[in-house]
């Protein structure tokens, strides 16, 4: 197995350096959690002031790791009055991707975010969000940690003396640009002992090609697309399901996940309760590689989320068991009580 896994390694070196090269983006499993990186029309949906963050460690077991961390923050944007107008919302994100054995390979984003949203009714409880986001992306790879077909030799095997590939930047800039639309409805009063919330949204990312790694060539077209959405519903104060989806499409590749989370509220999730406070655990389906498996909490001002996937991929079944945990953290100041609450999955 260990000759094996030598020529293994080199090839999905191979395989993490074209990704990088053509701008593929990283996965989050709590795609929720990373709304900002999700949908920027999410921005327009969160009542409250915002801080969060997530961490994902992809195959460190193998030798192989991806490292992603992922910051974001909400202003929410009001119309003061008798009647309180959630008008939309500003955001900013940050991204860090960090890649293979020796961090051949990494990727920095920093996103500026503006949604509007639009009252489909006058109760705050149908809304239309468009979302606009627009920053730069940053790109290294470093090729003297790499190693090329170039510098093997017959009979000798690899020698770092020996020329690898050239003509390639060590370093490119990009400018990023991303929009998306959201709507969600909500049956959600002032006491929830029985609501339904029901969301949708499209998201288009890396409209604009990033530059090419390579000299004097023009960078392909990456352009991400991303269709999500679900339900949440409560009942008797003290349990909600969420089922929920996400297609991505990207390169001619398709990404499928499906799934739910269930909740059980320690506190009734009345409008005013200060302690409502639920515990959460979910199971979803990434088609054709991996089942994530997600726990967690959240009350008014603390979202915690824990997820594990388990590759079931034939990268799996050739490598051996290849792990990957992700951790997200929310912290909310609570400013507009009267809005109707967004629900949507939070691990």
């Amino acid at each position: 197995m260990k000759r094996t896994k030598n020529y293994i390694l080199p090839l999905l070196l191979v395989i993490m350096s074209k990704a990088i090269v053509n701008a593929q983006s990283p996965v989050f499993s709590q795609y929720y959690a990373s709304s900002l990186y999700l949908n920027p029309a999410l921005s327009g949906l969160e009542k409250d002031v915002y801080f969060g963050m997530n961490y994902r460690s992809q195959w460190s077991n193998l030798g192989l790791p991806f490292n992603t961390f992922q910051f974001s923050f909400i202003q929410p944007i009001v119309k003061p009055g008798i009647r309180v107008k959630h008008l939309g919302g500003l955001g900013a994100t940050f991204l860090n991707d960090v890649a293979g054995p020796n961090k051949e390979f990494t990727t920095q984003s920093i996103m500026l975010s503006g949604a509007y949203n639009f009252h489909l009714t006058r109760y705050g409880n149908n809304i239309l969000s468009l979302g606009l986001q627009a920053g730069a992306m940053q790109q290294r790879v470093n090729y003297d940690k790499m190693e090329w077909s170039t510098q093997y030799a017959p009979g000798i095997g690899f020698d770092s003396n020996l020329p690898g590939e050239s003509g390639l930047n060590n370093q490119v800039f990009s400018p990023v640009l991303n929009a998306g639309l959201m709507w969600f409805y909500t049956t959600r009063g002032r006491l929830s002992f029985r609501s339904t919330s029901v969301f949708s949204g499209l998201s288009v990312s890396n409209i604009i090609p990033p530059t090419s790694f390579v000299n004097e060539a023009k960078g392909t077209s990456v352009t991400l697309y991303k269709l999500h959405g679900g339900l949440s519903s409560v009942w008797k104060a003290k349990y909600e399901i969420s089922p929920n989806y996400l297609i991505q499409y990207q390169n001619q590749n398709f990404q499928v996940n499906l799934g739910t989370y269930i909740s059980y509220y320690i506190h009734p999730p009345h409008l005013h309760n200060s302690k409502s406070t639920k515990v959460m655990v979910g199971a979803w389906y990434r088609l054709q590689d991996a089942f994530i498996f997600s726990t967690g909490f959240s009350n008014k001002s603390w979202n915690f989320g824990f997820s594990y996937d388990t590759n079931v991929s034939s990268m799996g079944r050739n490598l051996g068991f290849a792990s990957t945990y992700e951790v997200s953290l929310a912290y909310k100041i609570v400013v507009n009580k009267g809005f109707k609450r967004f629900s949507s999955p939070l691990i």
